[in-house]
């Protein structure tokens, strides 16, 4: 009888994980990175000012957090200026990511200062946060990074931002301690 049971409980175990691995493909199958024309620029304007802080994904333009039109003019106008992508003059690109065909975020890659290092960032609505989206929209973003010939890939993370710290480490980023800024560098070798 013992066995019988370690036995069900196994296949529990076994039928978890198939569950998990099943959910994980789930969301990467309805993850896409895509470039922001206006139309899709439109719609992650909506999904960022009904479902984002002002802080969360843009700098600090205005005194709190809240959206204000000089936010969603330096919202609509970053996105267009970065649609030369990494040789452009702005030296970045950016992409949509869209969840079953809708806009919940965006990602970047910006040129640095190193030769072959490129950094990026992520922001992504409260209601596609702690869903995995953001682990396949980073892997995605590093595919584009190997594309353009990067070596390493870095963050910076503000200090108080623990979750995405965890989404960075457990990518395989390497963090460091906070910085006088108050921010965290994580780092990955891609090549």
């Amino acid at each position: 009888m013992r066995p019988r049971r370690h036995s069900s409980r196994r296949s529990k175990g076994v039928r978890f994980a198939a569950t998990i691995t099943l959910a994980r493909m789930e969301v990467q199958r309805l993850v896409r990175l895509i470039p922001v024309d206006e139309q899709i620029l439109e719609r992650l304007t909506a999904v960022a000012t009904s479902d984002a802080d002002a802080g969360e994904v843009t700098p600090p333009l205005t005194p709190d957090d809240s959206w204000t039109p000089r936010r969603v003019a330096w919202f609509k106008e970053y996105h267009r200026s970065r649609r030369a992508g990494l040789d452009g003059t702005a030296g970045e690109a950016t992409w949509a990511v869209l969840h079953d065909g809708d806009p919940i975020g965006a990602v970047r890659l910006q040129l640095t200062e190193t030769e072959g290092e490129l950094e990026t960032g992520i922001w992504l609505a409260r209601t596609a946060r702690g869903t995995g989206v953001a682990k396949v929209a980073l892997h995605g973003v590093l595919d584009e990074a190997l594309l353009w010939g990067a070596h390493s890939v870095r963050a910076d993370i503000l200090a108080s931002n623990t979750a995405s710290q965890g989404l960075f480490r457990s990518a395989g980023f390497a963090l460091s301690d906070p910085a006088t800024d108050s921010h965290v560098r994580a780092v990955l070798k891609i090549a």
